[in-house]
């Protein structure tokens, strides 16, 4: 799994970001935590309908264990389980081993499956957070139980706040020993500690267990408005979003909003486990645009399909934690429902926004994935050896193919990965940094210039 490290050229703009990603060539690590962050006010019925009604082609997309072929695997006699080995050994990336937890937007409430608490199988709410309940490979029913999981109702609160829900999450999976030298690890005006540290002493492990070490953190967050994180009191500190919008006064397509996120985006390159977000949300496009999607393809998806509440900079929090994060953005566009006047967002393909997502997922654990969308030509591969050193890395910078026809890497967009060949093939142990500038800047994402 890659560690993910974001190095400033200039100042705080995400935009800006020269990115490092760093890989050990070591054993297969098929470890990946997932957290589905629902929306539980009181428009989302239909949505979390949609999630349950699809989330079988979500888990099949990446927790296929059958054959090439389709074919199931038994595992009922001893040749059964040497099939079975054998299948492993051949197609790893199809047997994550994965926890899957819910949680919801709310923040405002405390007990089970709020304010980042991990839900059990229990009624929302309540005095305090209960045991989580997790969704692994082992458990009985896999589909049953996230379909329970995820009927998180309509009663939550009206202002929803993804990430900051998400954030009180990874605080609550960190062991005691963690809370212990909070205060000697982080800055008193890092985000890490701000965050972490506007938890009661009594909810700090509520999910601990659930981020394990080494895994890859998968966050999906479901909500049909805008993330009111953005208008959360205090945080940023108004002191820190002043001066970061004084030092881009002089840039029209970076504003308050792109500060504000710069600062939320820092909490959880900082938390120790790096996420990855998948969002399904609306889009604050007009009926006459399009969609500029992560990957730099376009979609018609009018929106906002829920204006209550989403304003242009809530609604881009969750298109851009996104893209800069080298996930997902599934817009979810408005349409008229005559039968349902009061709800009016849906998404063009939900089973397919599944699929895409379980295929985000799948192919985290395959090596190479950059933590981003690269611009091509920007990349530069070091692989760390014997003859170079952190003074001195020249030697170790690896040729793209194109130059080195004995063996070099080179760039597949279709999986956002560096794929290495010949001689250049990394070998057990060593460590392969990458460095790229993200393909597309503020405005290019969005499809036109912000009005902020």
């Amino acid at each position: 799994m890659p560690a993910v490290l974001i190095l400033l050229l200039s100042s705080c703009n995400p935009y800006d970001l020269l990115i490092h990603d760093r890989f050990e060539q070591a054993a297969f690590n098929s470890d990946v935590d997932i957290l589905w962050v629902v929306d539980n006010s009181n428009s989302m019925a239909r949505i979390q309908e949609e999630v349950q009604a699809n989330f079988g082609a979500f888990i099949d997309t990446f927790a296929n264990v059958g054959t090439d072929d389709g074919t199931e695997l038994d595992y009922n006699t001893i040749t059964d389980a040497t099939v079975a080995w054998a299948e492993f050994l051949r197609n790893q990336e199809r047997f994550l081993n994965y926890n899957m937890g819910v949680t919801t937007t709310n923040v405002d409430d405390g007990g089970n499956g709020n304010q980042g608490n991990i839900r059990s199988l229990a009624s929302l709410g309540g005095p305090s957070c209960e045991s989580p309940h997790v969704l692994s490979p082992q458990s009985e029913d896999v589909l049953g139980d996230f379909v329970d999981l995820v009927d998180v109702g309509v009663a939550g609160s009206g202002s929803e706040k993804g990430l900051m829900a998400s954030a009180f999450s990874l605080c609550k999976g960190k062991p005691a020993s963690w809370w212990d030298s909070l205060e000697d690890n982080f800055d008193v005006d890092d985000p890490v500690r701000r965050l972490c540290g506007l938890i009661p002493a009594a909810d700090r492990t509520c999910n601990d267990g659930f981020f394990r070490e080494g895994a890859a953190s998968v966050v999906i967050i479901v909500s049909d408005e805008g993330d009111e994180t953005e208008i959360q009191a205090g945080l940023p500190p108004q002191d820190e979003l002043e001066r970061c919008v004084l030092d881009h006064g002089e840039d029209p397509f970076f504003g308050e909003c792109d500060c504000k996120l710069s600062w939320w985006l820092e909490f959880f390159n900082g938390i120790g486990q790096p996420v990855i977000f998948a969002t399904i949300a609306p889009t604050y496009q007009a009926f006459s645009d399009d969609v500029a999607l992560c990957d730099g393809a376009t979609a018609n998806y009018p929106g906002p399909c829920n204006a209550f509440g989403s304003s242009i900079c809530s609604v881009d929090f969750y298109q851009e934690a996104a893209c800069l994060t080298g996930g997902l953005f599934t817009p979810i566009e408005e349409k008229d429902d005559p039968e349902n006047p009061q709800s009016t967002c849906n998404t063009a393909d939900f089973d397919q926004a599944l699929r895409s997502i379980g295929a985000l997922i799948s192919n985290l654990s395959r090596g190479w994935v950059l933590s981003a969308i690269p611009d091509p030509e920007t990349i530069v591969v070091v692989k760390t050896e014997g003859e170079c050193s952190e003074d001195d890395p020249a030697p170790c910078v690896v040729s793209p193919l194109d130059e080195s026809p004995s063996g070099g890497w080179f760039y597949r967009p279709a999986t956002r990965s560096i794929a290495f060949t010949g001689e250049a093939v990394p070998q057990y142990d060593d460590v392969i940094d990458i460095y790229y500038l993200p393909q597309h800047d503020r405005h290019d994402q969005v499809g036109r210039p912000l009005p902020f």
